[in-house]
């Protein structure tokens, strides 16, 4: 019995632009710039950002990478999250046959609206996820207004 398969142009060159973007990243690290220095950095992590009526909701999947490992800083509107996972140590008879998990040190940064409460952002990690909770300002807010 013969299986179909179906071909999909968009989902081929999704996936040779992520192997190209993984070569050339390999090759050609990328620099992060904060404003005491200036460091190679060898991944970025995934993020995700959602926008609810309250919040805006950072999640960076961050998993081997401890508390004490990272840095969030806040400057002038823009918010950084640095980091570095550390290789897992081999003996000196260990074979690599295949490495996938990223190492090394990261950067993101964001630009912030004028909308957020910079004084209540929170951060906390849970099962390998940085969860960071950037509030709106009150007066950003959407409010319902009673008709008389």
């Amino acid at each position: 019995m013969t299986k179909l398969v179906h071909f999909s142009p968009r989902t081929e060159l999704s996936r040779m632009q992520r192997d190209f973007d993984s070569l050339f990243s390999t090759f050609f690290p990328t620099t992060a710039s904060d404003e005491s220095n200036e460091e190679v950095v060898s991944w970025h992590p995934r993020i995700d950002l959602v926008e609810t009526t309250e919040a805006f909701e950072l999640a960076m999947d961050l998993p081997g990478v401890s508390k004490e490992d990272l840095t969030i800083n806040l400057h002038e509107g823009i918010l950084s999250i640095a980091g570095e996972r550390t290789a897992h140590a081999l003996e000196e008879t260990d074979s690599v046959v295949r490495f996938e998990r990223p190492s090394g040190r990261f950067y993101r940064s964001f630009t912030l609206s004028n909308k957020i409460d910079e004084k209540g952002i929170e951060a906390r990690q849970e099962n390998g996820v940085l969860l960071v909770r950037l509030p709106k300002l009150e007066a950003s807010r959407p409010r319902k207004i009673a008709i008389k």
